[in-house]
């Protein structure tokens, strides 16, 4: 529902003269997401596995986070660590897809290390706008709630999720404490994309 609402805020904002050119692949990757939740929740009603598409979702989902945050930072050193990152993530990913944990159980290395770099990444967006404070409020720049939400989101997520395969003989009562936690966290996410939308479509209207 959360993730719905999102994608028309999303769209709302597109509607401005001059939005931002990540807007447009923003959209893109909502729409993408809420087609794998559409996807894994029909497999999952059928009592089919449907963490291949998970996995395969995990695989491009991180390289485009450090793509999106990527054209928030302006440090050349930074941009250019992070488009090799870009490249290379995606093929150790499928290196462990195929060959090391498999399409059937959850790649844990693969978003473990797709957490840490997103989150490494957001703490060096907010280095830079500390050191190099830009003319507006920070509450008034969408990229600040965009690299907030990640920030937040990653860094409850990486433990939660990366010790999923551990924990299959736990309680019951642990996975739904888990899965409770998940869907909190995920609606504050998109909450935080959501105020990100929206100060496009205010400020970025205000300042034309």
């Amino acid at each position: 529902m959360t993730i719905s609402l999102c994608f028309i805020v999303a769209l709302l904002a597109k509607l401005q003269k001059q939005p931002p050119s990540y807007l447009n692949s923003f959209i893109i990757y909502i729409l993408a997401t809420i087609s794998v939740e559409i996807i894994t929740w029909w497999y999952s009603l059928h009592n089919m596995n449907n963490l291949k598409f998970y996995n395969g979702y995990i695989t491009l989902n991180f390289p485009y986070l450090l793509f999106l945050l990527r054209s928030f930072l302006s440090t050349p050193k930074v941009i250019k660590a992070l488009s090799y990152t870009i490249v290379i993530f995606p093929i150790c990913a499928l290196i462990n897809l195929l060959f090391i944990q498999g399409p059937n159980i959850f790649n844990t290395y693969t978003y473990m290390v797709g957490c840490l770099l997103v989150v490494i990444t957001c703490i060096f967006y907010f280095y830079e706008r500390i050191k190099y404070p830009g003319p507006h409020s920070l509450l008034q720049d969408p990229t600040f709630w965009t690299a907030t939400g990640l920030l937040f989101f990653y860094t409850c997520s990486l433990p939660l999720n990366g010790i999923l395969n551990f924990i299959s003989n736990m309680p019951w009562l642990v996975f739904t404490t888990l899965h409770v936690t998940n869907i909190m966290i995920n609606i504050i996410l998109y909450l935080f994309f959501s105020i990100s939308f929206i100060c496009n479509l205010i400020f970025r209207k205000s300042s034309l």
